[in-house]
C-alpha cells in the first residue's frame, strides 16, 4: 500500500463523494484519474483491506428495529451456524468471542416479530438458545482510522 492508496482509504472513510463520478472526484483530489482509483479500490478490496463501501442508514429513521444477539455454539459447529447468520437478511455484524456466549451478531427488521419468528427458525434449526439484547440507549462512535 503506498502513499496513493493510503490518502484514498482516507478519503473514502471520511465522506465519499456523493456525485455523478465519485471516483473522478477522489482522483483530483489525490492527484490520479478516476479509472485509477477504481483500479486501486478493487485491488484494496481483493487485498482484504477494505470490506465493502456502502451507505450506513439510520434504521430508526427508517422503521427498522435491530437486536444484539449472543449465544453459545459447539466449537464443532461454530462455522456452520455463522455462514448460516451470515446468510440471514438484516444481519450486519457476526463475530467470534471468547466465554460461553461464543458467537455474537446483531439483525435488523422492519418488525420485531420478524426478527424474533427468524431466531426462533434459527434455534429450532440448530438446538440453540439465542440471547437477545434489545438497545436500550444508542451510543454512536465515529470510527475512522487515519492512515
Amino acid at each position: 500500500m503506498d502513499e496513493i492508496d493510503k490518502k484514498i482509504l482516507n478519503l473514502i472513510q471520511e465522506e465519499f463523494p456523493l456525485s455523478e463520478r465519485p471516483f473522478e472526484d477522489i482522483g483530483k483530489e489525490v492527484g490520479i484519474s478516476g479509472r485509477e482509483v477504481v483500479k486501486r479500490v478493487k485491488e484494496l478490496k481483493e487485498k482484504g483491506i477494505i470490506r465493502r463501501i456502502g451507505p450506513i442508514l439510520e434504521r430508526k429513521k427508517l422503521g427498522y428495529v435491530s437486536v444484539l444477539c449472543g449465544v453459545h455454539v459447539d466449537n464443532s459447529k461454530i462455522m456452520e451456524v455463522a455462514r448460516a447468520i451470515n446468510g440471514l437478511t438484516g444481519v450486519t455484524h457476526n463475530y467470534e468471542r471468547e466465554g460461553d456466549l461464543n458467537l455474537w451478531f446483531t439483525i435488523t427488521k422492519k418488525t420485531a416479530g420478524e426478527i424474533d419468528r427468524t431466531l426462533s427458525d434459527l434455534e429450532e434449526t440448530y438446538g440453540l438458545k439465542i440471547y437477545r439484547f434489545p438497545e436500550k440507549r444508542m451510543f454512536k462512535i465515529k470510527t475512522y482510522f487515519p492512515l
